[in-house]
C-alpha cells in the first residue's frame, strides 16, 4: 500500500465515522427535543377529525393542546367522549351532586349561545344531545395554538415515524457520501500533480 492509499483509507474511515456520529447527534437531539416538548412544556399536537367548531377550526386543522389546572368559561378543551377524540368550546361549569361538570358545545353545531346554556336547568342540558357533559379527567387540555392544513401532515408524520427518519438519514447519507466524493478527488487531483 502507497502513501497515497493509505490518505485515501483514512478519509473514507473518517467520513464514516464523522456520518455516525452525525446520525446518532441528529436523533438524540430531534428525540431530546420532542421529549422536553411533550413531557416538560406538556404541549400535544392533535389533528381536528370534524367541522363542529367551524370557522374556527375545520377538519383537517392542527391543534395543540396544554393541559391547565384551571379552565374558564370560553376555552376550547380537549377531551375524549366515548373514546372518540372532541375540541368544543366550555360554556358553563356546573356542579351537580358533588361532580363537577363541564359543559361543552361545538361553535358549528347549534344556535346555542353561552347565555343559553347558562339559563338551562340539568334536566335540559340532559336532554339536549349537543352538549357535551365532561368530568375534568377526561379534558386532555386547552388548546393554545392551531395551525391550518397541517393536520394531515402531523397525522402522516405521527403515523409513519420510522419512514421519515429513514428519508432523513437516507437524504444525510447521500449528502455526506457526495461531499466525501468531492473531497476524495480533490486529494486525488493533489496527489497526482
Amino acid at each position: 500500500m502507497n502513501y497515497s492509499d493509505e490518505i485515501l483509507e483514512n478519509k473514507a474511515f473518517n467520513f464514516f465515522k464523522q456520518l455516525m456520529y452525525n446520525i446518532v447527534l441528529a436523533i438524540c437531539i430531534i428525540l431530546v427535543v420532542c421529549l422536553v416538548l411533550v413531557y416538560g412544556f406538556k404541549f400535544r399536537p392533535y389533528e381536528v377529525l370534524s367541522n363542529s367548531m367551524a370557522p374556527e377550526f375545520v377538519a383537517g386543522d392542527m391543534i395543540v393542546v396544554k393541559a391547565q389546572k384551571e379552565y374558564v368559561e370560553g376555552d376550547i378543551l380537549k377531551f375524549d367522549n366515548a373514546g372518540l377524540p372532541v375540541t368544543h368550546r366550555l360554556l358553563d361549569i356546573r356542579e351537580v351532586d358533588g361532580v363537577t361538570y363541564y359543559l361543552c358545545h361545538g361553535d358549528s353545531v347549534s344556535d346555542l349561545t353561552q347565555e343559553d346554556v347558562k339559563q338551562m336547568s340539568w334536566e335540559e342540558v340532559l336532554d339536549d344531545g349537543t352538549i357535551q357533559r365532561v368530568r375534568l379527567e377526561s379534558i386532555e387540555g386547552k388548546v393554545v395554538a392551531s395551525l391550518k392544513n397541517w393536520g394531515s401532515y402531523f397525522n402522516f408524520v405521527s403515523e409513519h415515524k420510522l419512514l421519515i427518519i429513514a428519508i432523513i438519514v437516507s437524504i444525510w447519507c447521500v449528502c455526506a457520501t457526495a461531499q466525501n466524493e468531492i473531497e476524495m478527488k480533490k486529494s486525488r487531483r493533489l496527489l497526482d500533480k
